[in-house]
C-alpha cells in the first residue's frame, strides 16, 4: 500500500498538474453529454405523436446526433494526445528534478508527443493481434458446442473466464509500457518487454493497485452521482473523479517503475 500512498500524497501535494488532465476530460464530457442530451430530446420529440408525423421527423435529428455524437469522439481521442504526453511529462519531471509547474507544459509534450503515437500504434497492433485471435478461439467454442453439446457449454464458459482473466493480466503487464518510454526513452518494443518483465516481479501489488483504485472511483461516481442532474456543472464536477483517478494511477505507475529501475525520487 505504501505505493498507492506515496501516488496520493504527490496528487495532492501536486494537485496544479491535473488541471490540463481535468480540463481536456471536462470538455470532452461536455460534448458528450450535449450529444446524449440531443439525442434524449429527439427521441423524446418523436415520442410524441404529434411531432412525429413522417419517417422524415425522425431522419432529420439523425445528422445532429451523429454529428454531436462523432464530433464527441474526436474531441476525446485528440484530447488524449495532448493530456497522456503533458501529464506523464510533468509528473516525470517533478520525480525527477523536484520541481515542475504549468509553465513545463509545452516541454512535456514536445518530448513526449512522438513516444505517445509510437505506444498508441503498438497498443492497436497487439489489442488487434488479441482481438483476432479471441475471435478465432470464440469460433472454435461455437463449433466446439455444435458438436459437443452440454459438455461444448462448459467449455466455452471457462474459456471465457480464461480470456477474461488472460487480459486483465495482459492488461496489468503492460501498464508500464508508457513510462518506459517517458522515463528513459525506450522504443515501442523495448518498452513493451520491460514493461513485461518489471510487472512480473511485482504483479498482484500493480493489479491490486489498480483494482482498488478503480473500484474507488465507481463508488465516489455513486455517491456524486446526483451532480449529474446539474446542466454543465454537473458534468464538470463528475470529471473530477476519472481525472483524479488517471493522475493517481499515472503517479503510481512512474513511481514503481523509478524505484524497480533504480532511480531516485526528489
Amino acid at each position: 500500500m505504501k505505493y498507492l500512498s506515496n501516488a496520493v500524497d504527490f496528487t495532492i501535494k501536486n494537485w496544479i498538474l491535473i488541471i490540463p488532465l481535468f480540463v481536456l476530460l471536462a470538455i470532452s464530457a461536455l460534448i458528450r453529454g450535449a450529444g446524449e442530451a440531443a439525442g434524449l430530446a429527439s427521441i423524446l420529440s418523436l415520442a410524441d405523436v404529434n411531432n412525429f408525423t413522417s419517417a422524415e421527423s425522425l431522419f432529420k435529428t439523425i445528422p445532429t446526433i451523429l454529428a454531436l455524437t462523432v464530433g464527441s469522439g474526436i474531441v476525446a481521442f485528440i484530447a488524449r494526445f495532448i493530456y497522456e504526453p503533458a501529464t506523464y511529462g510533468l509528473i516525470n519531471k517533478r520525480l525527477e528534478t523536484g520541481s515542475a509547474t504549468l509553465n513545463d507544459i509545452g516541454a512535456a509534450i514536445s518530448d513526449n508527443f512522438v513516444k505517445f503515437i509510437m505506444y498508441f500504434v503498438g497498443t492497436l497492433v497487439v489489442n488487434l493481434v488479441i482481438g483476432i485471435a479471441g475471435v478465432l478461439i470464440m469460433l472454435l467454442m461455437v463449433l466446439l458446442v455444435s458438436l459437443l453439446k452440454g459438455f461444448g457449454i462448459a467449455l466455452m464458459f471457462i474459456v471465457l473466464i480464461a480470456l477474461a482473466l488472460f487480459v486483465v493480466a495482459f492488461g496489468a503487464l503492460t501498464s508500464l509500457w508508457f513510462p518506459s518510454m517517458v522515463v528513459d526513452g525506450l522504443d515501442v518494443f523495448a518498452a513493451f518487454k520491460k514493461s513485461i518483465e518489471i510487472v512480473r516481479s511485482c504483479f498482484w501489488t500493480v493489479l491490486g493497485i489498480s483494482v482498488l483504485v478503480g473500484i474507488v472511483a465507481v463508488i465516489a461516481s455513486s455517491i456524486l452521482g446526483f451532480f449529474g442532474r446539474i446542466p454543465l456543472l454537473g458534468v464538470i464536477i463528475l470529471s473530477a473523479i476519472p481525472t483524479i483517478q488517471h493522475f493517481v494511477m499515472a503517479v503510481f505507475s512512474m513511481m514503481i517503475y523509478r524505484e524497480k529501475t533504480g532511480r531516485a525520487v526528489a
